[in-house]
């Protein structure tokens, strides 16, 4: 399945949270699927992708992303719901301002914001940016967020959903954040897998949201807290959206989850195939810049 991009490993990173070394004892093998395999560090807890894709093999893997997005109409009506439902969830406490979308993909996301927001878009995917524009008149420009053009303390508002996972330097893009923002201005993530949670523990490599040619970070709210700098930011508001998502199933779910907690009691494992969406899988998290 990951073959083809084989040629695009990257070296090994230390901890992109503490910056333990990257051949350091104190990282831990978490979980491995073909040649990828994940390290958590024993010190802060972030589980990474080591050897990840290399920039360069992330920029060959996002080159033409959107049409994945257009290949799989179901889950473009899923998310165009989702978006209504994290946008509620961000909306008691900002509605208005200037928002950046970062990693906008198509605008499909930043097109949703309310009409009193005046709305920008940073991607890497040029038939995205074009889309974004074309079909939303949206300002979305082609560039790399952290070698961008955008103005110091510009933005009230910084969005990063379902992006920071896929960087392979996020902490460059995190600072990058922070000096967009206006002071007091919110740092936003959304769509955000989380790594402390139950299905994270149990599945590891057969956990729903593991895609390691993608997300080839894996955060909590701690964590990513660590990330941006608690001297930088505050925490503001935290949820993990599930119940009333439309991938929800709660019955099914629920059926799921302890069937494949007992065959891996019982050493059935291999009968494992996903697990199933649940609490606590994704997270929404708002920081406040300090």
């Amino acid at each position: 399945m990951y073959e083809e991009y084989r040629k695009f490993l990257g070296p090994v990173r230390p901890c992109l949270v503490c910056g333990t070394d990257a051949d350091g004892e104190s990282r831990e093998t978490w979980a491995v699927d073909e040649y990828f395999k994940a390290l958590r560090c024993e010190s802060c807890g972030l589980v990474a992708i080591e050897p990840s894709l290399s920039e360069e093999g992330l920029d060959v893997f996002y080159s033409n992303y959107i049409q994945r997005r257009f290949d799989n109409e179901s889950k473009m009506q899923k998310r165009k719901i989702q978006y209504k439902q994290d946008l509620s969830f961000l909306y008691q406490h900002i509605t208005e301002g200037v928002v950046l979308d970062v990693g906008c993909n198509g605008g499909f996301f930043l097109a949703e914001f309310n009409d009193k927001f005046k709305k920008y878009g940073i991607e890497i995917d040029e038939k995205a940016v074009k889309h974004a524009r074309d079909s939303y008149g949206l300002d979305v420009r082609f560039e790399k967020f952290g070698e961008d053009t955008f103005d110091t303390e510009y933005f009230d508002l910084v969005v990063f959903r379902g992006v920071i996972e896929h960087m392979y330097d996020p902490k460059k893009a995190l600072e990058r954040a922070h000096q967009v923002l206006k002071p007091g201005g919110l740092l936003y993530f959304t769509a955000t897998p989380n790594l402390d949670c139950l299905c994270a523990e149990v599945y590891r490599e057969k956990w729903n949201v593991w895609h390691p040619i993608e997300h080839i970070n894996i955060f909590s709210a701690d964590t990513l807290h660590s990330l941006i700098g608690r001297k930088n930011f505050d925490l503001l508001a935290a949820e993990y959206p599930y119940l009333g998502t439309p991938y929800e199933d709660h019955d099914k779910d629920n059926q799921t989850l302890l069937g494949d907690i007992e065959k891996k009691i019982t050493g059935r494992w291999d009968e494992v195939k996903k697990s199933p969406p649940f609490w606590g899988n994704m997270m929404s998290v708002i920081y406040k810049k300090l």
